[in-house]
């Protein structure tokens, strides 16, 4: 499906790296659009600039209508968005879409585009009758949809590789983080905590994600949920997420494992300490529950 090879962050060179395993339409005013094989999912994939001037590329694709984003609606997401391995929910245009951000600096492995197209289209169709069935409170609710590498048996062996790549760039650039075999490794950022683990995705790929709890013994009330969504909406990089058994509110960033290198792995390590950090006092004030530093 894929091939590993580098190329720049610009137009031509992503059409080029989408062209060899996907069949595009006309673009339309965006860098490439096309489908996958499964599914009807449309994915649009656009080359844009983060303020600081860095190129990133947004990958994005329908899934189901609803007219707008009410408080119902957005505690589905927030909670749905804890299923995803590769992506967020979010809302624009009267349908719900699957939107995956890359940051890889001036290059980047044609493999993370790729393989983020194929992870938003299968999220985009996959979800969809889960997401009719939860806003419309059918019973039972179909489960969440396993990505295909979570049925693979030899998915763990990917993850384990990935995994000694996380440790050494975390030795190399932190001194080394905690470790807990449940939670991965994870280590402090002012009144934050950030924990960074590995998860399969497609076939052999793999996924890092850095993740922070932000809130803790909190329920999640309409008007926090479109916060939520609000200040997600703000920025291309991570999603906010409930955890209703634990009553917690996360915020993470997932990046490929394929081609990891460190300062994509720190990157999405500043993203989320500086989210989660950054809000954590806001959010607990206005909404309450606690903080990570407050347990």
């Amino acid at each position: 499906m894929v091939e590993d090879h580098l190329i720049e962050v610009n137009e031509i060179e992503v059409r080029r790296a989408l062209a060899r395993s996907f069949t595009g339409h006309d673009p339309g005013g965006h860098t490439w659009r096309g489908e996958i094989e499964i599914g009807g999912a449309e994915v649009t994939v656009d080359v844009q600039t983060t303020n600081g001037g860095e190129p990133y590329v947004e990958v994005a694709a329908p899934s189901i209508e609803h007219p707008e984003l009410d408080g119902r609606l957005a505690r589905t997401l927030l909670i749905e968005n804890a299923e995803l391995v590769l992506g967020r929910f979010t809302h624009a245009d009267g349908h719900v879409h699957v939107e995956h951000a890359i940051l890889a600096g001036t290059t980047m492995a044609a493999v993370e585009v790729q393989a983020s197209v194929w992870a938003v289209a299968w999220a985009a169709d996959s979800f969809a009758h889960r997401l009719e069935a939860l806003l419309r409170e059918a019973t039972p609710t179909p489960a969440p949809p396993k990505t295909p590498a979570a049925l693979l048996r030899d998915a763990e062996a990917h993850v384990v590789i990935t995994d000694r790549r996380v440790k050494q760039f975390l030795d190399e650039r932190f001194g080394g983080f905690d470790h807990d075999p449940d939670w991965g490794y994870h280590g402090g950022f002012g009144s934050a905590r950030v924990f960074v683990d590995v998860l399969p995705v497609l076939d052999d790929s793999t996924a890092v994600r850095a993740s922070s709890p932000v809130l803790s013994d909190i329920d999640l009330t309409d008007d926090l949920a479109l916060e939520l969504m609000r200040l997600a909406a703000t920025s291309p990089f991570g999603c906010y997420s409930y955890q209703p058994a634990r009553r917690e509110v996360w915020f993470e960033h997932v990046i490929l494992g394929d081609d990891l290198d460190r300062p994509e792995l720190e990157a999405a390590i500043q993203v989320v300490a500086d989210t989660a950090d950054g809000q954590d006092d806001t959010l607990a004030g206005r909404f309450g529950g606690r903080r990570y530093a407050d347990l």
